[in-house]
């Protein structure tokens, strides 16, 4: 093969559509590689963000199921747990507004 357009002149056309073919769908693989891998890091990084926030409220919920519980000793425990959390500000984004709020109320302090 001679390089250059004038050895790709002298091919037959069924061999340069052939070469083409091939080059657009190495091209369209690599794309729809780089689109499928984009779309699963975007989609793991919102699993996890969904996950801490689970993690988060259950947190948030056995705090206050302890703190207003009858019982005095699960009653401390759920009054220190909610000390330290109103520290932590574990609670992000528009979730932080009603649990600190609420963390508040039962530790007895004013948010900042």
């Amino acid at each position: 093969m001679t390089a250059g357009v004038e050895g790709l002149a002298t091919w037959p056309p069924a061999a340069v559509a052939t070469v083409v073919a091939a080059a657009l769908a190495v091209g369209l693989t690599a794309v729809a590689g780089l689109v499928g891998g984009l779309w699963a890091v975007l989609r793991w990084r919102r699993d996890v963000a969904r996950e801490e926030r689970d993690r988060a409220w259950s947190r948030f919920v056995w705090t206050v199921d302890q703190a207003c519980d009858g019982d005095v000793g699960r009653a401390e425990v759920g009054f220190a747990s909610a000390d330290v959390m109103y520290d932590m500000q574990i609670l992000r984004e528009g979730d932080a507004v009603l649990g600190t709020m609420v963390l508040g109320l039962i530790t007895g302090r004013e948010s900042e």
